[in-house]
């Protein structure tokens, strides 16, 4: 076991692959103008987010959504998080608030690829569900790891990796199929990074992407996939239908993961995914 500050704990970067130590201080506020109160940035506790109304247009129907609970394969639980929890856990919690949410508008039907702790479907088993179900979008969920990280003592003897560098979301998309599956993918990518934008939360910046994706020209936060052409991850590259993969936050950062704790920080990504998707399938 390391002792705090006896140096760092070198992690290599995972992209999804993918008493307590005090917490650290707030973010410094930005400049106010006269009479209004500071806003820190995100993810600052006192930065706001917003619940936007979904807006669903006439005959919008009740289109399929298969969400994929990221992880939570033979082998696979993804990352660990600043406070230790497996990003499998994560991810199973919070497409489940998701998938309740969009189905409480009425407006879409989903399906989960994992319900229960414990249920491990491989990858190609979640594929092969999305399309017998004829699902029109594939949406996969995810929390990021990126940098180094240094170990901290979350608990007593909780070790846990920690870099409160570099938060934010990123929506992933490949463009190694046809033109019109690549058109819809990036469409799908850039009407979440907006809406996500909108709502309050940070764009991550691609830092730690190069060489792994690069960056949309359009939409801050949207970003292709430059791995080796066949063997791009999974998810990204062999469904028939529009796939996305949302890293809603670094998991290692410690005020953006207790905003991912926090029920209006659940409701905003709800609003902000029900509305891209109807941007995403809405002929334009």
């Amino acid at each position: 076991m390391l002792k705090p500050f006896l140096g760092l704990l070198l992690i290599a970067t995972s992209l999804s692959a993918h008493g307590a130590e005090s917490p650290p201080a707030p973010s410094s506020p930005t400049p106010a103008l006269p009479g209004v109160p500071p806003t820190a940035p995100w993810p600052s506790a006192s930065a706001p987010l917003t619940v936007a109304k979904v807006e669903f247009p006439r005959g919008f129907g009740r289109p399929r959504i298969y969400l994929d609970a990221g992880h939570g394969a033979p082998g696979n639980e993804g990352n660990s998080s600043v406070t230790c929890e497996a990003e499998e856990t994560y991810t199973l919690r919070v497409a489940r608030e998701l998938a309740r949410r969009l189905e409480a508008t009425g407006h879409f039907q989903v399906k989960l690829s994992r319900r229960e702790p414990g249920q491990q479907p491989a990858y190609p088993q979640r594929l092969q569900e999305a399309e017998q179900w004829r699902a029109a979008l594939f949406l996969s969920l995810h929390s990021d790891a990126r940098g180094e990280a240094s170990e901290w003592l979350a608990a007593p003897e909780r070790w846990c990796a920690r870099n409160d560098a570099a938060p934010g979301y990123s929506v992933l998309y490949a463009d190694d199929s046809g033109t019109p599956l690549v058109s819809r993918r990036l469409a799908l990518a850039r009407a979440l990074a907006r809406r996500m934008g909108e709502a309050g939360f940070l764009p991550y910046g691609g830092e730690d992407y190069v060489g792994l994706y690069a960056t949309d020209p359009e939409q801050p936060g949207t970003f292709v996939s430059r791995h080796v052409p066949g063997r791009r991850i999974f998810v990204l590259r062999k469904p028939s239908m529009p796939s996305v993969i949302i890293e809603t936050h670094h998991a290692w950062d410690f005020e953006e993961e207790a905003r991912w704790r926090e029920e209006r920080t659940l409701e905003a990504f709800a609003a902000a995914v029900a509305q891209g998707l109807v941007d995403a399938l809405t002929p334009k």
